[in-house]
């Protein structure tokens, strides 16, 4: 097989079969046959000439003479994943959490034979989405089956992005994307440089992989919150789980190893493992969502006649970083939503907080994205572990005072205004009603409300957020000055914390292993995914 690499087509191609068709009749390929598109990229820096950049590999009759011709066309042999093999041993493992770690961990334990008793708080995804739609259309929140909680994670309810910047020598990141696609995805996420699903269809593929994990031998328990673990003999021994809705309905699962894959916001599991296992604060990001209409955004990347030349070419997206001159404070887009909306992530009464989601088709209207400004280690002010998390929590509740319950969301121009007044009443005569082309209706999921957003964060943080935003004007042309809605607050893009393992990814207490965004070894679905592959490994190994 061979690797047709840095293919240069241009951008009104109508399909990816067009650029397979133009590359065999370019490089005079003889029979080709196993064609496989390995990567596909946008080169759009010559808004006159924007080209798909691809990648192709296939079989051939006249594969050593492309070689010798031509400089981009190599030998290619496919990176491919070994799962490991079958333990004979009776093993029994807890997996907590139902993320992306939660269930790769389960998948390739249960694949090698290994008994798997999986933990969720939350409900199935169906009954998840039906709380979230009525948190949505009636401000009605679940503290267990929310965006944050239930089945497949918070990535299932958020913009599906599938790229990590995860070094893979192994074959993890494509035996992930080759498992969504069996499970119900599109195959273009296995080569699109900025692979996505989509909220949508994550749903299904979630549903499917459930499935085949019941047939594995898997059990699932659903709205089952963990809540404490023994030890005896210095090794975990069983686990303690209470119903999510009935605190008097308790019981106990006996286990050899317990995969902690509880997700970010588990902040009750935080709080009881402070004073069991060593952990340490770290870095994390807040910040808002800031929505831009999306045709602003596209005309901005691919240039105002776009539709007109390149009519094919998908809703564009942007990645922004700065750094702040007195700080050096990062500031910078996270989780970029395309024709997304900005959702009601919130998972504590009296607490807000926002996420990007979007569909497959992107299909919006409007982009969105978290504008975050580092917080740093050397702004902890103690040694307290929870530190970062006791933030998100105050800044959530004042998130939620600060539009009576409901998203609070303003104007760019309104907050820089209020900013400029330094807090002082003068902000009382600031319109925050004052609209502008973005309907929040139409680009939020969630009841929402205008208000001042000033003051919800230390104003070190709203310092860096408006240089921040004033040098993204300049990047991209109009990315402040066209006004867009800003929108409080998102604060879940990390973990505030890390739960320590060593080289055989165990905690302090044999048998337990810190696993994937939760306990701050991953940051996104791929690289969750990825952890939890990893930890699955370590166990079998251990168990051979």
């Amino acid at each position: 097989m061979i690797l047709i690499d840095s293919i240069k087509i241009k951008a009104d191609i109508k399909s990816d079969d067009d650029a397979i068709l133009i590359t065999t009749k370019k490089y005079n390929v003889k029979n080709a046959r196993d064609i496989k598109i390995v990567k596909k990229s946008i080169d759009a820096r010559k808004k006159d000439n924007i080209q798909y950049i691809f990648s192709i590999a296939l079989n051939c009759d006249n594969e050593d003479i492309l070689i010798k011709k031509n400089k981009n066309i190599s030998k290619y042999e496919p990176l491919k994943y070994n799962i490991p093999s079958k333990v004979s041993k009776n093993h029994k493992v807890c997996i907590i959490g139902m993320g992306p770690a939660g269930l790769f961990c389960a998948y390739i334990l249960a694949k090698s034979g290994v008994k798997v008793e999986l933990i969720e708080r939350g409900e199935d995804v169906d009954k998840r989405y039906e709380k979230m739609n009525n948190l949505f259309k009636k401000n009605i929140l679940d503290t267990a089956s929310n965006v944050q909680f239930g089945e497949g994670g918070a990535g299932t309810f958020s913009d599906g992005k599938l790229n990590t910047a995860v070094k893979d020598k192994e074959g993890r990141k494509d035996y992930v994307l080759d498992t969504f696609v069996r499970f119900g995805a599109y195959e273009n996420i296995l080569y699109d440089s900025k692979p996505h699903i989509g909220s949508d269809v994550l749903r299904t593929v979630i549903k499917n992989m459930r499935n085949e994990l019941i047939n594995l031998g898997v059990n699932i328990h659903f709205s089952t919150k963990f809540d404490s673990f023994t030890v005896i003999d210095k090794k975990v021994n069983s686990i303690e789980c209470v119903d999510s809705y009935d605190a008097t309905k308790r019981f106990t699962i006996d286990c050899d190893s317990l995969v902690l894959a509880t997700g970010h916001s588990s902040r009750d599991t935080f709080e009881y493992l402070k004073d069991i296992l060593p952990m340490e604060q770290k870095a994390f990001a807040i910040g808002y969502r800031v929505i831009h209409h999306q045709e602003f955004i596209d005309k901005a990347q691919y240039g105002n006649d776009y539709k007109e030349k390149y009519p094919s070419l998908p809703v564009s997206s942007y990645k922004l970083t700065y750094q702040t001159k007195e700080e050096g404070r990062g500031v910078y887009s996270f989780c970029m939503c395309p024709g997304g909306y900005v959702v009601n992530a919130s998972s504590e009464e009296g607490r807000i907080c926002v996420n990007g989601m979007s569909n497959q088709k992107r299909d919006s209207g409007y982009a969105n994205s978290a504008i975050i400004v580092q917080f740093k280690e050397s702004d902890y002010k103690t040694d307290d572990i929870l530190e970062g998390m006791y933030l998100q929590r105050d800044i959530e509740e004042k998130t939620y005072k600060a539009g009576d319950g409901v998203i609070p969301v303003c104007n760019l121009s309104e907050y820089i205004k209020s900013y400029n007044s330094n807090r002082s009443s003068d902000n009382n005569s600031i319109d925050f009603s004052n609209t502008n082309e973005v309907n929040p209706n139409d680009a939020i999921l969630g009841k929402w409300k205008y208000a001042d957003l000033i003051g919800i964060y230390p104003k070190n943080i709203e310092d860096a957020f408006i240089e921040g935003m004033n040098h993204f004007d300049r990047v991209v042309d109009g990315f402040a000055s066209s006004n867009p809605l800003i929108v409080g607050s998102e604060l879940r893009s990390s973990s505030p914390v890390r739960i320590l393992r060593d080289k055989s990814l165990e905690a302090s207490v044999k048998g337990i292993y810190p696993c994937g965004e939760g306990a701050g070894y991953a940051g996104g679905i791929i690289s969750a995914a990825m952890d939890g592959m990893k930890v699955a490994e370590a166990i079998i190994n251990k168990i051979s």
